[in-house]
């Protein structure tokens, strides 16, 4: 009969990575049938299985691996759809036809052979009191190799995380030079940027009409800034807001006395400055509209600009370029977190494993980067039965230099810890941050020391000060 997941299912992931026919997806997920077609998830809240394409590991092990690593036993035959050791050996033969299953399969119908200090409990009666007598048992004949974790049904051996692999970049921008040298190369001058304070403070008492420019143009010019106490997108919305309220009652009275001749000391006027009240409330209310009309939180809002936004464009791009940041950093705002099983998750921690925790710095010949990698495994019940531990291993790392941008990407390689990540909340497997650079670059140096990795972007400026045997390659 096929294996079917019930709904038990706690939507840990550690049975999908372990079966070789791919057959196992995450509730909500369509899955691929053998003829290549995509079908409807055949369940919407957890795991399941698509019984075309499970073959209860026959042909592979001697057990079937996704209730072997279940952690609530919730992966059981299906009684409604019984099926032979015969049927499901033809089965494995046509999804893997690459595959050579010669000779006797592996098959959860048979018991499996004993010796060399094997433990296998037999099918369906493995119980807590009997596999810790097994492995007794075993123990009395060879020393273990290495400790013995419980998962579900079976045991597996615990094999060290991966070592750390070598940090690797593209040949044809890699440069041939030394980190410290590269580094020299861009430590000299001032921070691109930080030069023009009279800018700045233009940009800072300007926000009641820059407010007024496109939200995307704001969120570049608070970036370029990178001080929000200057400029932010937010706070010179509101400033612009505030001045419409102030100013459109005003245009609408002197629109009443100069073009409809109204008498500045008659009532008449208050109609006018009504119109035009309403008219500076309407526009902040349709500008707003997520967080005052849909109640949505602030990181959800639009910081729309005003109509005539439009035409300030040059001068914003212009100020912006004038007064960039010289420095950008990835920050948190709160120390941290308690997990659903109280365990502590410090929030730095966590903004690493998202590669958000940087310092980015541009000089006058080239950029500077330094990115925290984590350090530690994050709190997990997987990670516990696993027996990792907390350190965490290092991340494949590629550096590329893509058009106008600096990209890191970041793998977790253990597959257990891939296993881990589908379990642990603000854990991903992989990651991908990338800086954005105003000018195409000459190449770029790095160094990965104590999960931190420092990259020496240079730009073109810098080609006379390499080293000359740098140069001359």
């Amino acid at each position: 009969m096929a294996t079917m997941i019930t709904d038990e299912c706690i939507n840990c992931g550690a049975c999908e990575p372990e079966c070789p026919n791919t057959a196992i997806y995450q509730g909500g997920v369509e899955y691929e049938a053998l003829d290549g077609t995509k079908h409807p998830p055949l369940s919407n809240d957890f795991f399941y299985i698509v019984p075309e394409k499970c073959t209860e590991c026959v042909g592979f092990f001697d057990q079937e691996a996704c209730a072997a690593v279940c952690p609530v036993d919730c992966c059981v035959p299906d009684p409604g759809r019984v099926e032979s050791e015969e049927l499901l050996a033809v089965r494995a033969k046509e999804i893997h036809p690459d595959k050579d299953f010669s000779g006797e399969l592996p098959s959860r119908f048979r018991k499996p052979a004993a010796g060399d200090g094997a433990v296998a409990p037999p099918v369906g009666g493995a119980t807590a009191a009997t596999a810790p007598m097994a492995a007794g048992a075993a123990n009395s004949r060879a020393p273990m190799a290495a400790p013995m974790v419980r998962f579900g049904k079976i045991e597996r051996k615990i094999e060290p995380l991966a070592a750390p692999v070598a940090r690797s970049g593209p040949v044809a921008d890699a440069l041939p030079i030394e980190f410290a040298d590269a580094l020299n190369i861009v430590s000299a001058g001032a921070p691109v940027g930080a030069g023009s304070r009279l800018v700045r403070l233009l940009v800072c008492l300007g926000q009641p009409l820059l407010g007024a420019l496109p939200a995307a143009a704001k969120v570049r010019l608070e970036e370029a800034m990178g001080d929000r106490r200057i400029f932010s997108a937010s706070g010179a919305t509101a400033f612009n807001i505030m001045l419409h309220v102030l100013l459109l009652p005003l245009l609408a009275i002197g629109f009443a006395v100069l073009v409809e001749g109204e008498s500045i000391y008659t009532r008449g006027l208050t109609a006018w400055f009504f119109f035009g009240m309403m008219a500076a409330i309407g526009e902040a209310l349709w500008r707003l509209r997520e967080a005052v009309i849909f109640a949505r939180p602030v990181d959800e809002v639009v910081w729309r600009g005003s109509i005539y936004g439009v035409a300030l464009l040059p001068v914003a791009m212009l100020l912006a370029s004038r007064a960039g940041a010289a420095r950008r950093k990835g920050e948190v705002s709160v120390e941290g977190f308690y997990g659903q099983d109280t365990a502590f998750d410090d929030k730095r921690e966590r903004e690493r494993r998202y590669g958000e925790i940087y310092a980015f710095e541009e000089r006058p010949d080239g950029w500077v980067l330094r990115l925290e990698l984590p350090r530690r495994i994050p709190p997990s019940g997987v990670r516990d039965q696993l027996g990792l531990g907390e350190i965490m291993p290092d991340y494949e790392l590629t550096v590329r230099v893509l058009a106008g941008a600096l990209q890191v990407h970041g793998r977790v390689v253990d597959e257990r810890l891939r296993v881990v990540a589908a379990t642990a909340p603000a854990f991903p497997p992989d990651f991908t941050m990338q800086v954005p650079l105003r000018e195409r670059p000459l190449g770029f140096v790095q160094q990965y020391a104590d999960k931190l990795l420092e990259i020496v972007v240079l730009k073109p400026s810098a080609i006379d000060k390499l080293p000359r045997a740098a140069d001359a390659a």
